[in-house]
């Protein structure tokens, strides 16, 4: 006879192929969001006074107006942060393209060097990264202030983790978290390990809080959870960020 923990596995793959077979039509859905297969341009800094400048960049129109960005704005690491001070500024395109063109501005244009040299004096420089969407920006967009964790994963199956991921995401849904969300965006070019990064937005850090909490209390979150961390190793980094809009094209 199969033990207890063999029959809860065969369980748990069955419930994955499962959604593996849904992938398709999961993805035709997807489509229909406008950022799908877009890009975002990460810059990785230090600043000693995140307040003032989130307030600095909420002045910097001009300069993303000249980068041709969509959305943008900018996270505070609050916990799993190596430094203080440790911040990440996004910029959100609805393709690679014009993401990495982005780069090619800030490189060549004069009016993004002056800006950027003002600066200077209130930041430190880490590096860039540049992620595609894969699955994201299909609900609520914050127009004010909201929390994010940001986990670096490597999947045994990417595509029966983005259906797990999908899963999960509405069976919170369901049960009264309608204003949370789960985002799988790509590196590319960006120097790190993870083949996926995971974002889990949330209003506030209290509710981010609440969220993973139900992890440890909640069947229904528990049963979720089991098929995400199927198709999963361990996890490569794992941070949790208060972020702020500071630039809308609309």
């Amino acid at each position: 006879m199969l033990s207890h923990l063999a029959f809860k596995r065969i369980v748990t793959l069955f419930a994955l192929s499962l959604l593996t077979f849904n992938a398709s039509n999961a993805q035709r859905v997807g489509s229909d969001n406008f950022y799908a297969g877009g890009g975002i341009a990460i810059l990785d800094l230090v600043s000693e006074d995140p307040r003032e400048y989130v307030s600095m960049q909420r002045q910097n129109s001009e300069a993303f107006e000249e980068l041709g960005v969509d959305l943008a704005g900018v996270c505070t690491a609050v916990s799993g942060n190596d430094l203080a001070g440790e911040m990440q500024v996004y910029a959100i395109f609805p393709s690679l393209g014009r993401a990495f063109n982005m780069w090619d501005i800030m490189l060549t244009s004069n009016q993004i060097r002056n800006i950027q040299n003002e600066f200077n004096s209130s930041r430190t420089l880490l590096g860039n990264q540049t992620w595609q969407i894969v699955k994201g920006l299909e609900g609520e967009i914050f127009d004010e202030s909201f929390a994010t964790r940001v986990v670096d994963v490597n999947p045994t199956n990417p595509e029966a983790y983005v259906q797990a991921i999908r899963n999960m995401e509405k069976v919170y849904h369901d049960n009264g978290y309608d204003r949370v969300q789960f985002d799988i965006h790509q590196p590319v070019a960006s120097g790190v390990s993870g083949f996926y990064k995971v974002i889990v937005l949330a209003p506030s850090l209290q509710m981010l809080g609440d969220i993973f909490g139900a992890l440890a209390s909640e069947t229904w979150a528990q049963e979720a959870y089991s098929f995400v961390t199927a198709s999963r190793t361990e996890l490569l980094s794992d941070k949790a960020y208060r972020c702020e809009p500071v630039y809308s094209a609309q």
